[in-house]
């Protein structure tokens, strides 16, 4: 039987904290179905079965119903011709429904849009139904011209049934008179700052433009309450939300555009890219170049190239792509989870094989119930504006911390200089570098002082939550100096939980 499934959605459209716990205790699992085949794109035409003729109002509705085989990594397209005077197309898709472990492995058929003049929208398996029109859209898709030509139906089936997955996608053009277009409201590129400061961010949220539960205003109240200074929007596959945020933007939060490029091979976060700018993300590993050539293109635009949640071990989000062409890596996703754990071994590791690459930490809130800015990064910048923003996360000028509670100030002097976070102190090979860890806003945590060494240091931080941490050594073949604050308490898959991290001082 073919189903409608609003309500069911992929874990990879649903990375919220609650899911990656979910994912953490039902690993085999979910690996198991990373290693479903992989099966080529397919395009096919949609047959007409009804006609309501050319006149404005009527309607014309054309039907495909196809077969999808056992596989995750399979992508496929309808396809069929927009005649003049279109003003609406109109698309919903049902599907066999086939659940392995609910939540997490269940059948899926991904939807999305693409015109003669390229992307019109994605909304995932996030909604089973969609429209767009010259003056308005779904959440996840673009208003705009319906110009006549080849359309496609972009199908991205997630299929957990050995027989296969039955589908059906129904397609309405609806003809109209010629109307207004719709005006865009794109973000400004600057908010007010405080000159050269601390700026607080999250640069990994969700809204109804892909699998979130918050509106955009919902989500700058949000972003207020925790007090952040600048959020970025990283929709799955599609720019759509760039379009509006102008209409929620208020003069002191600076709000990014950018995408969250899902794959069926890791995630990775597009960060402020120009609005309606899109990011492709149908290739895999196996496309040695696909994945090089649209970072280069992202880093082209000032963007930044973030690699989201690397260690999640589900189907689609292990990152499989290295760490090539890559600014930022997102450590800490969420509450504080194993996950998390692994990731920040892993960047650990490159910072000790001399690969600088910026550590940072968001929410990736999907729900009103995830809390925005847990954690956040916290950015030193000399304005509150895209470029400075961008530049400082790009040179590992920031921490992460669990709130805005959470100040954490990290120097290096030797010889006379001093240098802070993402910043070069030049030493002699055998010259003694001073370290000093300055840190608030963390009651019964401990802190620890971490070279390429290992840990070098560490204190307890008592009740008031402020302690001083300081170490020296020796410099350059120490290489860096970094700091952890954790407090040591279980979280839901770990003995302790993270409450601060910083981005190395290099000793060079």
């Amino acid at each position: 039987m073919l189903h409608r499934s609003d309500d069911e959605r992929h874990l990879r459209d649903n990375s919220s904290a609650t899911k990656r716990r979910d994912i953490l205790l039902r690993g085999a699992a979910l690996l198991a179905g990373g290693l479903a085949a992989t099966v080529p794109a397919t395009t096919t035409a949609a047959a007409q079965t009804s006609d309501g003729g050319r006149k404005p109002g009527q309607r014309v509705t054309l039907t495909h119903r196809g077969h999808s085989p056992f596989g995750f990594d399979q992508w496929a397209s309808v396809e069929f011709n927009v005649p003049e005077g279109v003003r609406r197309i109109s698309v919903s898709a049902s599907f066999e429904a086939f659940v392995v472990v609910p939540g997490v492995m269940s059948n899926v058929l991904d939807l999305g849009l693409f015109g003669p003049m390229g992307f019109r929208g994605w909304s995932g398996g996030a909604r089973q139904d969609f429209t767009v029109s010259p003056s308005d859209a779904t959440p996840g898709y673009v208003p705009g011209a319906i110009t006549a030509g080849l359309w496609s139906v972009a199908l991205g089936p997630i299929v957990y049934h050995p027989k296969g997955m039955k589908w059906e996608v129904r397609i309405t053009l609806e003809y109209g008179e010629s109307e207004d277009s719709f005006q865009s409201h794109p973000a400004p590129e600057a908010a007010l700052g405080r000159g050269y400061a601390w700026y607080r961010g999250d640069m990994h949220l969700h809204t109804e433009h892909s699998d979130g539960g918050r509106s955009p205003g919902q989500l700058v109240a949000a972003a207020r309450d925790r007090q952040l200074d600048f959020i970025a929007s990283t929709e799955h596959n599609t720019s759509s939300a760039s379009l509006y945020w102008g209409r929620h933007a208020r003069p002191d939060l600076l709000i990014l555009n950018g995408e969250e490029v899902t794959t069926r091979h890791g995630h990775w976060l597009a960060v402020g890219l120009p609005p309606t700018e899109w990011v492709e993300w149908r290739y895999g590993p196996g496309d040695r170049n696909a994945f090089a050539r649209r970072s280069d293109r992202v880093r082209s635009l000032g963007a930044l190239v973030v690699v989201a949640h690397p260690m999640t071990p589900g189907p689609g989000s292990l990152w499989t792509f290295g760490f090539d062409k890559v600014d930022a890596l997102e450590v800490w996703n969420g509450p504080w989870t194993l996950d998390d754990a692994a990731a920040v071994a892993v960047w650990d590791g490159l910072l000790r094989a001399g690969r600088r690459i910026t550590a940072v930490g968001n929410s990736d809130a999907h729900s009103p119930q995830d809390v925005v800015g847990l954690p956040q990064t916290v950015v030193r910048a000399a304005s509150l504006s895209r470029a400075e923003i961008l530049g400082a996360v790009r040179r590992g000028a920031a921490y992460l911390a669990e709130s805005a509670n959470v100040v954490v100030d990290l120097s290096a002097v030797a010889q006379g200089r001093r240098a802070g976070l993402g910043e070069e102190l030049p030493v002699s090979a055998f010259a003694s570098v001073r370290v000093t860890a300055r840190i608030s806003g963390a009651p019964g945590t401990t802190a620890t002082l971490h070279t390429a060494w290992g840990v070098m240091a560490s204190t307890k931080i008592g009740g008031d939550g402020s302690a001083t941490l300081e170490w020296t050594g020796w410099g350059k073949a120490s290489r860096f100096a970094r700091v952890e604050v954790r407090r040591l308490q279980p979280g839901s898959t770990t003995l302790d939980q993270m409450v601060a991290l910083t981005n190395p001082v290099w000793l060079v």
